[in-house]
């Protein structure tokens, strides 16, 4: 009976951690849903796969989210027609490459800069040259399910989503000359302020009825394989460098943390542990912890979302031996 109360404790402070930094994003989904003119977002975004990906990793600065907040924004910027590279690397960058973060990583692990700066550039770095290696994939948008005011729809990388269509008595499009149109409007300057935060908090609503039980399903297995993990017989067995980044891999995955919480944890262990074993934990688990990735695959097509983390994975991994082995 201990046992399970303390799976349950684990479960709810894990769940009461990850709730809040979801819901701030989708606030920021919905508000970019309503609020926004996706033509005039997209078209003052440069397309070009370098300065898309540059900005993409900086965005954390502005939408400071978390690494669950950033999952429903970068959905909604998906739909929204946004770059995919842009997209991609926000999504990888923006758990740690933000302001919030960066001074958290600073106070708690203050005695070692140099873990904090690699922290902070090679997440900018991994998500860059993901977002490169993803700027290739072609996009399509599809359309499905018509209704007189929210057409649901997706991308072709995601699984659900709505965004806002026009009225049929509203014609976004006018007419410039044989080959010209020029965008006119949209839905939003249509309808009234009213219309609009009623659309605002509704999808709030949905997005975190949707999202929210797909994260307490991944909170839930984490918590398990958290509590079942055998953290010291791990801690002994990890005395080479590549046997400390499996474990730290495995910990990274199975403990549910935020990007705030994950240099808590390495501060009791941080001695006994070389740098590069540090600064795996510290990047795939602010990225890719259980929790999060289940509340990625839950609106990510499956083939895409396992593209993006085998290839950070494998560049987190790559770092980490290469500090382990060369420069620890």
């Amino acid at each position: 009976m201990s046992q399970l109360n303390y799976i349950y404790t684990l479960f709810v402070s894990n769940l009461l951690i990850a709730l809040p930094f979801l819901l701030l994003g989708i606030v920021v989904s919905s508000g970019l849903l309503v609020f926004v003119d996706e033509h005039q977002l997209v078209n003052k975004l440069p397309r070009t796969r370098i300065l898309a990906v540059i900005i993409g990793s900086s965005l954390g600065f502005l939408l400071p989210v978390g690494q669950y907040g950033n999952i429903p924004i970068v959905r909604r910027l998906l739909l929204q027609g946004l770059p995919i590279p842009l997209c991609i690397s926000f999504l990888i960058a923006s758990p740690t490459v933000n302001p919030f973060v960066i001074n958290n990583s600073w106070e708690v692990l203050g005695d070692h800069p140099r873990l904090v700066f690699l922290r902070i550039l090679g997440a900018w770095l991994i998500a860059i040259m993901v977002g490169l290696v993803f700027s290739a994939y072609p996009e399509k948008s599809v359309m499905i399910d018509e209704s007189s005011s929210v057409l649901k729809s997706r991308s072709s990388l995601v699984n659900s989503g709505t965004i806002l269509t026009p009225s049929e008595d509203f014609q976004p499009f006018h007419r410039a000359g044989n080959l010209i149109y020029e965008y006119q409007g949209n839905i939003r300057t249509s309808v009234g302020i009213w219309q609009q935060f009623l659309w605002f908090f509704e999808n709030i609503i949905k997005e975190f009825i949707e999202l929210g039980s797909i994260l307490t399903v991944g909170i839930a297995i984490s918590t398990v394989f958290q509590f079942f993990i055998p953290q010291a017989q791990l801690f002994q067995w990890g005395e080479n460098p590549l046997n400390q980044i499996l474990i730290m891999i495995l910990f990274g995955l199975v403990i549910s943390l935020n990007s705030l919480g994950s240099a808590y944890f390495l501060v009791p262990i941080l001695s006994s542990v070389l740098y590069g074993s540090a600064l795996v934990f510290l990047l795939l688990n602010s990225l890719f912890n259980i929790s999060s990735l289940i509340l990625l695959l839950g609106i990510i097509r499956i083939k895409f979302a396992s593209y993006i983390f085998i290839l950070t994975a494998q560049l987190i991994l790559v770092l980490g031996l290469v500090l382990n082995f060369y420069i620890s």
